[in-house]
């Protein structure tokens, strides 16, 4: 059944941050910017994911006195996975988008999720592997290795090879449709977007990918190769913990993925 939260606003989009005091103030600004001139009612959700720098100070400036943005915080760090979490389940919106601190896929990809989500689709899924991406700023070779590898693993795993790129900094959603799937969740870390999108087909939703710009930001926090453990525990968990999610009838299971 369709619900909209108390208050609620058409456009929500979550911002989740850990120890991006350097680089946070512009995107922030820019992503304001980009709302005011939208055209549609809106917030702002930072979330700061325990930063042990001016994170959260930085973002207070940067929201000044806008009633329609704000910080949540808390320690100690968790993941992103969790912040993303924590700022969709504080959202109000009708559509939910979260977007990278850094802008690695600019805010103005939200005009072109948009129309799919009110076309009817559930969750657009940005997409830096699709042919159609426009990819400014190519990541380091060793990262484009190590993304291979991670598919391989993913889709032995979970499935889930109808996806070119599940781990791109972009989604945009229904917010009555991803909020359950975000309340079911229990992976806090790098492999969140993996489980969402592990519920979100085996309940059913509708899920497109969207070609997205990206460019690489050189002061990525994200530490592919020491998390390679933990990424192939966390899969694991994946199948584990949703195993006995309902399938609805017509779509396929995992297996054949």
């Amino acid at each position: 059944m369709s619900f909209a939260p108390k208050n609620a606003v058409e456009l929500s989009v979550i911002v989740p941050a850990f120890n991006e005091a350097a680089r946070i103030m512009p995107g922030v600004q820019a992503i304001m910017g980009f709302l005011r001139e939208g055209g549609r009612s809106w917030e702002l959700i930072v979330v700061d994911d325990g930063s042990a720098d001016a994170t959260a100070e930085i973002v207070e400036q940067a929201i000044g006195g806008e009633v329609r943005a704000r910080l949540i915080q808390y320690r100690p760090n968790r993941g992103k996975g969790f912040a993303v979490r924590t700022g969709v389940l504080a959202a109000t919106g009708m559509w939910i988008v979260f977007l990278d601190a850094d802008l690695s896929t600019p805010v103005e990809e939200i005009d072109r999720a948009m129309p799919r989500l009110q076309s009817g689709v559930d969750l657009v899924v940005g997409s830096r592997a699709h042919p159609d991406a426009r990819i400014e700023r190519k990541s380091p070779l060793f990262r484009r290795m190590a993304s291979a590898v991670f598919d391989r693993m993913r889709n032995a795993i979970v499935g889930l090879r109808q996806f070119s790129d599940t781990q791109c900094g972009f989604k945009a959603a229904r917010g009555d449709a991803v909020r359950p799937l975000y309340e079911r969740a229990v992976i806090e870390r790098f492999m969140f977007d993996v489980e969402i999108l592990y519920l979100a087909k085996r309940a059913g939703l509708r899920m497109e990918e969207l070609p997205v710009r990206w460019a690489d930001s050189s002061g990525s926090t994200v530490r592919l190769f020491p998390g390679v453990y933990r990424m192939f525990r966390d899969l694991l968990r994946i199948r584990r913990v949703h195993g006995d999610v309902r399938v609805l009838p017509g779509v396929p299971t995992d297996s054949t993925a």
